[in-house]
């Protein structure tokens, strides 16, 4: 017994030594990020190598096949989807030996107009092909695969701003953060939501493996799992490791948003990490045995570690059994049963709270606990049924927050989410006890309030929303206000199907959000024309600059005390071969609401230089342009002003001969990225102008802060110069402030000698308006122009 005994401890020893100097390679999916955050804190706090493990984490790309790389030895262990159990059925002996999201990432993303999957008829679309859970959605949502327009999957989400594509598979710690980045609105459509929960990044290795190296297997599980702990319990300590140690190029607010999302999908509070839940995963087998993915005779067991190891801890009893005395055996059996129960009896109380747990999440929003879109459309299905059979009438309101990116920007997705939940809590206090409130995505919110009230009630219960909504919130010791805008349908009386009411509460709230925002407004037959309409217009703008149909007209801007033509405003015209002309105030927010400003102000921009190179060869080395820019181009520069500075610069044109408007109302939304941005136009010379001053949010402390070197005081004032004293004493007033800050004055609007005169007696540097010229075609400012040089 002794010898054996020895023999026993020398042995292990050896195995220990050997140990010691294993290296073992994981296979990841993608490039490093926070996706794999435990695999980094067990390295970095030297887990791996207490168990006596060095370990290379491979980083991979679109095109690394995990699988591949562990079936041939690349790898020991990989990071996969539950399509590890498709692998394991074509040959490939795989075995699952933890789970880490308990959740799938996987997603749909859509452009923000698809409002329901209704819409998906005829539409693009980018679909992973390995993505079985999406497939399966699809499936159980009676959406047809041959009603979509498929297209090669780029995994690109600017395909989405850029309008390549409608639909596209994606993964929900990448893409989403893009697109907010960019300020993109997108829709989110989640198999969760109805009930398809497969779980991700599964931690999987061979059965070579485990049969040769079971305790290196072991060891390898336990540090892996030790490193996840550490990881969502510190992730700023993880986000300062990949960003220090590892090739990671991606900033540390995207790997923040992350290590948020992560949260969620894995629920460390909730179950142990690495949990592999038996049931969960029988359930997985059957749904991909439906999907004709799966045998039926496919057996699971061998495919989940756990429930391997247990059978090989039994034999390991029953061999040390034998090696002692019989009563050592009948202990050893005695207490093994005693755990094992306990052991099932913890597992089946778990399982069960896991299912309490998908039934709850599978209809509650999980950062607000609200009702979620899944149980919202169930709800609106059940309503419009009772309102078209039984008369049963019901209001539907769509809340969507007013400039809520602006905050998420200004502050983060953390103080974003905050803010959310705190908006939620507001509106839960002050809905009555017959509505129910629903998150059915970013900011946007639903209530359905049953039974017939007048307008008059739901009018005031929109003003209740309004005025909760509208106090102030502390964000990070800032005071932040925001709004919400509203649209309400009524059913039966504007429908009873549901895709058709949620579509005219949605009309509805964006009429709210055009009427100036922080107000509601009721769908009517009238509006869902003119919502048809914008949509025809919107069509009709997408060809307008391919076929000409945009140009360019120049409205001369003089020097008061010369009156001298010193810089033109550029003001763009659209020429519908049906419409005639549409004013610019009626497309310009088409454009910015679909995205097309980008194109259309690139025209605007790079013509009017193209223009003004010209004329200042020709007539007037030292004229200006001034070019009007939207928000939305200075909110997302990199998105709205590519290669400007570089086109200024091909031209020989000096950037002090440039001037570029921007609206009063910015200012009170600026971001950093405006104000970075602003900055760069200083440094390149670019003059900036405030337009149309004094009829928005003004404000003087901005106007000391920010870069700005003209205000244009608005038509408004000058119109009634001549009026009354009020007006006067505002001109002057703004002129004599606007020079003590060291910035020139523009008056605009000016039609007679007499409002000239006073402006000009008042200080003011430049002028503007019919007095002077209309806007005109490129010959007549042209004409205007040669005739001032045969002046001199």
């Amino acid at each position: 017994m002794f010898k054996i005994g020895l023999w026993l401890g020398l042995l292990l020893t050896s195995l220990m030594t050997q140990a010691a100097t294993d290296t073992v390679r994981l296979q990841l999916t993608r490039q490093h990020s926070f996706e794999f955050a435990g695999y980094y804190a067990a390295q970095q706090l030297g887990y791996y190598e207490e168990v006596g493990l060095q370990v290379e984490l491979l980083p991979g790309d679109q095109h690394t096949n995990v699988y591949s790389s562990v079936a041939t030895g690349k790898a020991e262990y990989g990071v996969g989807d539950s399509s590890v159990l498709i692998e394991r059925s074509r040959g490939r002996p795989f075995s699952i030996i933890a789970v880490i999201f308990q959740h799938s990432p996987v997603i749909f993303i859509t452009q923000n107009h698809i409002l329901s999957l209704d819409d998906w008829l005829g539409k693009r679309a980018m679909l992973d092909g390995s993505s079985d859970e999406l497939l399966l959605y699809l499936q159980q949502e009676d959406v047809d695969l041959l009603d979509l327009s498929f297209l090669r999957h780029s995994y690109d989400p600017l395909d989405l701003v850029n309008d390549q594509v409608d639909i596209m598979s994606a993964n929900s710690l990448i893409e989403p953060y893009v697109l907010s980045k960019r300020n993109y609105p997108y829709r989110v459509y989640m198999p969760r939501t109805v009930g398809i929960d497969f779980s991700g990044d599964n931690l999987f290795t061979t059965e070579a493996e485990i049969t040769r190296h079971p305790k290196r297997v072991d060891a390898f599980k336990a540090a892996s799992l030790k490193g996840w702990d550490y990881a969502m319990k510190h992730p700023e300590v993880v986000i300062q490791w990949l960003m220090s140690n590892y090739d990671s190029n991606h900033e540390r607010d995207y790997l923040a948003y992350q290590a948020q999302e992560m949260f969620g999908l894995i629920q460390p509070t909730l179950i142990e990490i690495g949990y592999l839940n038996e049931s969960r995963w029988q359930q997985m087998k059957r749904i991909y045995q439906r999907m004709g993915k799966l045998d039926r005779s496919f057996d699971l067991r061998p495919a989940l570690y756990q429930l391997e190891q247990q059978r090989n801890w039994r034999d390991i009893l029953l061999v040390s059994g034998i090696a002692f005395c019989a009563v050592l055996v009948l202990s050893a059996v005695v207490w093994y049963v005693l755990r094992t129960n306990k052991r099932l009896d913890q597992a089946l109380k778990e399982s069960q709270q896991v299912r309490k747990q998908v039934v709850l999440q599978a209809n509650q929003d999980p950062l607000t606990e609200l009702n979620n879109r899944r149980f919202f459309q169930k709800r609106l299905q059940s309503l419009a049924q009772a309102a078209e059979t039984e008369m049963q009438p019901f209001a539907l309101f769509y809340l969507d927050l007013d400039r809520f990116k602006h905050v998420n920007d200004l502050f983060g997705h953390h103080w974003g989410d905050y803010l959310i939940k705190e908006v939620s809590k507001r509106l839960l206090s002050c809905l009555p006890s017959d509505a129910e409130l629903a998150r059915i995505g970013g900011d946007e919110f639903t209530v359905l309030v049953s039974g017939g009230h007048s307008r008059s009630h739901l009018q005031t219960l929109a003003l209740d929303i309004l005025n909760v909504v509208e106090k102030p919130y502390l964000l990070n010791h800032n005071e932040v206000f925001i709004s919400v805008s509203i649209g309400i349908t009524l059913a039966p009386l504007d429908s009873t199907e549901p895709s058709a009411l949620l579509q005219y509460a949605d009309e509805a709230m964006y009429e709210a959000k055009s009427k100036g925002r922080n107000r509601w407004c009721f769908f009517s037959f009238d509006l869902h024309q003119k919502s048809v309409e914008r949509q025809s217009l919107t069509n009709d703008l997408r060809q307008a600059l391919s076929n000409d149909e945009l140009f360019l007209l120049y409205q001369p801007i003089v020097d008061l005390k010369t009156n001298r033509l010193v810089k033109f405003e550029t003001l763009i015209r659209w020429q519908h071969p049906v419409r005639g002309i549409v004013p610019p105030d009626t497309f310009i927010p088409v454009a910015e609401e679909s995205g097309l400003i980008s194109e259309i102000g690139d025209f605007v921009f790079k013509q009017s230089l193209r223009q003004l190179a010209q004329w200042r060869s020709h007539y007037a080395h030292d004229l200006m342009m001034s070019i009007n820019i939207s928000p939305y181009q200075l909110a997302a520069p990199d998105l709205h002003m590519v290669g400007w500075f570089d086109f200024l610069h091909k031209l020989g044109l000096p950037g002090e001969s440039v001037s570029l408007e921007i609206t009063e109302n910015m200012l009170m939304h600026h971001t950093d990225v405006v104000s970075a941005q602003l900055l760069a136009f200083r440094d390149q010379g670019i003059n900036v102008a405030l337009d149309d001053f004094g009829t928005g949010y003004s404000a003087l402390a901005y106007l000391n802060r920010l870069d700005i070197d003209y205000i244009k005081i608005d038509r408004s004032f000058v119109k009634d110069l001549l009026e009354g004293h009020m007006e006067k004493d505002l001109c002057e007033a703004i002129i004599s402030m606007a020079h003590k800050l060291s910035l020139k004055v523009i008056a605009e609007g000016i039609e007679t000698e007499q409002q000239a005169a006073i402006l000009q007696q008042f200080g003011c540097d430049l002028g503007q308006g019919y007095l002077f010229a209309k806007p005109l075609p490129v010959e007549d400012a042209e004409a205007l122009l040669a005739s001032q040089m045969m002046e001199k």
